[in-house]
């Protein structure tokens, strides 16, 4: 598994933590979502995968973003039911862009901290 991910327990919940913080290299970001992917399907059919994403300090691309859609639709086909995120770092457009997602995914948060992302996620898997 990737250094840019690590599972953690909170409050009695598996929650999986993405450090992209710091990425601005296009192709290091689709590698890490890469990264990312596989560990996301490793896991069972039917499993809750939810994330802590730290992406402050960033840059977001249309590659990049193409990416992360191909892993959500590689996760669904798998089986890996939606699941929660919360987004830590977030600045400018990326919190317009995320916006609008909530929209579609109300089960994306934008967090302050990691800690209060967790806590949240926790919420959301009672």
């Amino acid at each position: 598994m990737s250094e840019r991910l690590q599972w953690i327990e909170h409050k009695g919940k598996r929650i999986l933590v993405v450090k992209f913080a710091g990425i601005k290299e296009e192709k290091v970001y689709v590698e890490a979502f890469a990264d990312l992917e596989r560990e996301i399907l490793r896991q069972p059919k039917g499993q809750f995968v939810p994330l802590v994403v730290d992406v402050s300090d960033t840059r977001v691309t249309r590659a990049v973003i193409d990416r992360a859609k191909q892993m959500m639709e590689k996760a669904k086909a798998k089986g890996i039911p939606d699941s929660p995120v919360a987004l830590v770092g977030l600045a400018g457009a990326q919190k317009a862009i995320v916006s609008a997602m909530q929209l579609l995914r109300p089960d994306i948060h934008v967090a302050g901290n990691p800690g209060e992302a967790s806590e949240w996620i926790a919420k959301q898997l009672k």
